[in-house]
């Protein structure tokens, strides 16, 4: 059974890494190209909108990986989940006080044919915050790879 949860919440984890490098490559490229002229996807009755996909998501992956924290707390993986844990954690607060409200900033910017220099400096400064959060949030998945591979007892 520990194994089991573990294994759901590497899963929870890296899907979310999955949906990140979905947006990394599909969504961000676009979307930032040309702001606010390449903005036209958030604006009207029909706006693309991640958030229906990235707080449920979330929550899912911080429980599974909580659960799987606690089914293993007594073993020698432990050192290893609670570095997945304060990771992802730390990876989550700055990306919610800075990342996240950055985008919204820039995607909410209301449509115009014209294309604003200074956005797109905003837009190519963010993909890089971006693409850094992600490589790091990468880093802290494979902690619990490696717990795997550390025995279930003492």
């Amino acid at each position: 059974m520990k194994d089991f949860l573990l294994i759901l919440g590497i899963i929870a984890h890296f899907v979310l890494i999955g949906a990140d490098i979905f947006g990394q490559i599909v969504i961000s490229p676009v979307v930032l190209s040309a702001p606010p002229a390449s903005l036209a996807i958030f604006q009207g009755e029909y706006a693309y909108n991640s958030t229906v996909f990235w707080q449920p998501a979330n929550m899912v992956a911080l429980a599974l990986l909580i659960v799987a924290l606690i089914a293993n707390w007594n073993t020698p993986r432990r050192a290893l989940l609670v570095g997945w844990f304060v990771g992802s954690v730390a990876i989550t607060v700055i990306s919610l006080g800075f990342i996240f409200p950055e985008y919204g900033a820039i995607v909410s910017t209301p449509f115009d044919s014209l294309v604003d220099p200074a956005l797109v400096q905003r837009g190519a400064d963010w993909r890089l915050i971006s693409f850094l959060r992600m490589i790091a949030f990468l880093g802290v998945g494979l902690l619990p790879l490696y717990a795997l591979t550390r025995p279930k007892t003492v």
